[in-house]
C-alpha cells in the first residue's frame, strides 16, 4: 500500500513504512511529464510524501476507506484483509489488524456506510465475511460462486455480491441471508447502488450498464 500526503512529516516515519519525497512532478493532459515548476496543464504533484505499508505477503487486490476516513482496509490474494489506522498527517504510529478466515483470495472489500468499524470482504472461497475491524471477529455468509465484487447499499441494510459465474446475490445484512439471486447471460463487471438505494447498476461485457 502507498499513502500520499500533502506535506512531508519526516518525524513520523515508522518501521513499517518508508518515505519518498516527490517534488515538482506533474503530468500534462497527454500523459507526458513536465519539468518541475513549469506551467503545463494537468495534475500537479508537488512536495508530496509517499509511505509504503508492508504486511501482505502477496498481491493486493482491493483497498477502501471507512465512512469517516479513519481506517483503511486492504484485501489480498494471500487470503487475508488488513485494517490500517492511519493518521493522514503522520502524527501517530500506524497500526494494523489482520483479518484471517478466508481460504482463498480476498478480491474485493467495502465498508459499512453507517458503521465505521464494520468491513465486508468478498473472496474466491464462495463466502463473504462481515468483520469487526476492532476485534477481528467476523460473521460468515456462504454463497454459490467465487466472489469478485461487493458493495453496500447506502443505508447499510443490504450487500450486493457478484461472482465469476456472472451471478448477482443480494444479502440482507440484518439476517445474514441471501434474499435475491439472479444469473446473467453476459459478463458482469462492476456493481453499485445509487444514493437513495432505489436503483441498482451493473456494468457488462456487452459495453452497456
Amino acid at each position: 500500500l502507498v499513502q500520499i500526503s500533502p506535506s512531508p512529516q519526516p518525524h513520523a516515519a515508522a518501521a513499517v513504512c518508508r518515505e519518498r519525497i516527490m517534488e515538482g512532478r506533474e503530468d500534462d493532459k497527454k500523459g507526458g511529464a513536465a519539468a518541475p515548476g513549469s506551467s503545463a496543464p494537468g495534475t500537479r504533484f508537488k512536495n508530496l510524501v509517499s509511505r509504503e505499508y508492508y504486511s501482505h505477503k502477496k498481491k493486493v487486490h482491493s483497498v477502501a476507506w471507512n465512512c469517516i476516513g479513519t481506517k483503511l482496509a486492504s484485501g489480498s490474494i494471500d487470503h487475508t484483509a488488513r485494517v490500517w489506522s492511519i493518521d493522514p498527517h503522520g502524527h501517530s504510529k500506524v497500526k494494523d489488524i489482520e483479518l484471517k478466515g478466508h481460504s482463498d483470495s480476498v478480491d474485493q472489500l467495502c465498508w459499512d456506510p453507517k458503521h465505521p468499524d464494520t468491513v465486508a470482504t468478498a473472496a474466491a472461497d464462495k463466502s463473504i465475511r462481515l468483520w469487526d475491524a476492532r476485534s477481528g471477529k467476523c460473521q460468515v455468509v456462504e454463497l454459490s460462486g467465487e466472489n469478485i465484487n461487493i458493495t453496500y447499499k447506502h443505508d447499510g441494510t443490504h450487500i450486493a455480491v457478484g461472482n465469476k459465474e456472472d451471478e448477482l446475490t443480494i444479502v440482507d445484512v440484518r439476517k445474514l441471508k441471501p434474499v435475491h439471486k439472479q444469473k446473467f447471460p453476459y459478463e458482469i463487471n462492476e456493481i453499485a447502488w445509487n444514493k437513495t438505494g432505489d436503483l441498482f447498476f451493473i456494468t457488462t461485457g456487452l459495453g452497456i450498464c
